[in-house]
């Protein structure tokens, strides 16, 4: 039996008061084709999942975040990345977050999203279905 090796990424799916969902514009990368996607990022070692998810909300979006998240879904991605010689598939934990009160999104000029957005959750689902399974997208099409 081959051995499957996956690289785990934490995402934070992130409402404001009118319900609408916040997604990051990602240009092409690797094989990947441009897609809008959650804030997050991969998990580094030594981190935990809320590590991560407070590292990758204030390098991505500028918000220093600092509350316990609720786990909303883990799933594998439609998408594979490169690591070494080898391009393996991403697993996604994602948690539902509610911004500090006052937090602004800033997105960092060095970071590969160029770009972000609210959407209703139908829409939000619709582009989140390039990289997310139908069940994800279900969920979040009815928030």
């Amino acid at each position: 039996m081959a051995e499957e090796i996956f690289q785990i990424g934490i995402k934070a799916l992130i409402r404001d008061e009118q319900g609408q969902i916040l997604l990051l514009r990602c240009p092409a990368w690797a094989d990947n084709p441009a897609y809008w996607d959650m804030p997050g990022g991969r998990v580094e070692p030594g981190e935990s999942f809320l590590q991560t998810l407070q590292r990758e909300l204030h390098e991505e979006i500028g918000v220093n975040y600092q509350d316990q998240a609720k786990q909303l879904m883990a799933f594998i991605t439609n998408a594979v990345i490169p690591v070494g010689s080898k391009k393996v598939p991403l697993a996604f934990v994602v948690y539902e977050v509610a911004l500090p009160s006052g937090a602004r999104i800033t997105l960092d000029p060095n970071s590969r999203e160029e770009a972000f957005e609210w959407f209703a959750p139908g829409e939000a689902a619709e582009k989140l279905s390039a990289k997310c399974p139908p069940e994800f997208c279900e969920l979040v099409a009815r928030l």
